[in-house]
């Protein structure tokens, strides 16, 4: 288990991340368990050590739970955040990224969202990919993946199924 400054310090060795889904879904939450580890990462990425990218894939998982909610204001603000963003670019899905999400779902077995993250990961030459899946160890070798749960106080709370 790392610690809060080991998170800083591994992030800050980076060039590019590529965010995960769940980094933001987290933050914006203000999940008890997560949120000190966003609140690190996004703080660094707003900071351009490192820059980030996060895929359509990503906005539009994000903005999911707003639309549900039929709470448009929020979805509008959650767009906004995130395209306005200091350092963090959206990636579109594209026929390149299509491509490689093809080839690594094929080799792995990914389930194509997935499949897309990490092709965008690998296209942009992101360092590191920040997520919580721990369903892509084994099967995603490159870029390396960092696990957040790997930097969780040990005293905090399991999160509950789904998030």
């Amino acid at each position: 288990m790392g610690s809060l400054m080991e998170l800083h310090e591994v992030i800050g060795r980076c060039r590019l991340l590529l965010l995960d889904t769940m980094v933001l879904s987290y933050h914006l939450a203000d999940h008890p368990r997560y949120a000190p580890l966003t609140r690190i990462v996004l703080e660094a990425v707003e900071a351009g050590r490192p820059a980030a990218v996060i895929t359509t894939i990503t906005l539009a998982e994000v903005l999911t739970a707003p639309a549900q909610a039929g709470n448009r204001q929020a979805l509008r603000d959650y767009e906004l955040y995130l395209t306005q963003f200091p350092n963090l670019r959206t990636i579109p899905l594209d026929a390149a990224v299509a491509r490689e999400a093809a080839l690594l779902r094929a080799a792995s077995g990914l389930r194509l969202p997935d499949a897309i993250q990490i092709a965008t990961a690998r296209l942009y030459g992101a360092d590191m990919v920040v997520t919580n899946d721990r369903r892509w160890a084994g099967r995603v070798t490159a870029p390396v993946l960092l696990m957040l749960d790997d930097y969780v106080a040990p005293d905090l709370p399991a999160p509950p199924a789904g998030l």
